[in-house]
């Protein structure tokens, strides 16, 4: 299972104040909260935590195929990891001086990611190219729909494959993380 988040640190300055009254609260537990306000840079500390949450929901959701619901107090984040429920989701969270962007997974396969700086409308289509020359299929024959839990999956002949992606989007930043690590036959 997989999911990814991306935060464009400039747009989230611009459209969250996290220091006002209740925010904090609202989305981090007691243990995370003191991680931010004790942190050398608590600005970064909060978008990173908020990140590794939105993408370990991601795969949650995935696994369990749960409706879109999110209760950020039911993700709980180390340093390297998100526990939800009881189910762990590995994080790896990648900080520039203009984006945060997590993938969570269960095991790290063949996982794949790529972040693309205002190409937000080609990036779907640069996965179906990488999906049809890494697996050796034809591009015309892939396609990505989403279910009715708006959990996007990858189609092959228009039959649902066990390619598991996760998209994410913000301000300036879009990104894909992909798991290959299922055997396709050609198609």
């Amino acid at each position: 299972m997989i999911g990814n988040d991306i935060v464009d640190l400039a747009l989230a300055a611009k459209q969250s104040n996290w220091r006002r009254k209740g925010w904090l609260q609202k989305i981090f537990t007691v243990s995370e909260q003191d991680k931010i306000l004790n942190a050398l840079d608590p600005d970064l500390t909060v978008w990173k935590l908020w990140s590794m949450k939105e993408a370990a929901y991601k795969a949650y959701q995935r696994q369990f195929f749960k409706a879109p619901t999110y209760n950020p107090w039911d993700f709980e984040c180390s340093e390297t990891s998100v526990i939800v429920k009881g189910m762990q989701y590995k994080t790896k969270t990648t900080i520039t001086s203009e984006y945060i962007h997590s993938v969570a997974f269960i095991d790290q396969k063949e996982i794949v990611t790529k972040v693309f700086v205002n190409e937000s409308l080609s990036y779907k289509k640069h996965l179906l190219d990488y999906i049809s020359k890494t697996k050796l299929l034809n591009s015309e024959k892939i396609t990505i729909k989403k279910n009715d839990f708006r959990i996007p999956f990858v189609y092959i002949n228009n039959l649902q494959s066990d390619i598991q992606v996760s998209f994410s989007s913000h301000g300036l930043f879009s990104s894909y993380v992909v798991d290959l690590s299922e055997n396709l036959q050609r198609v």
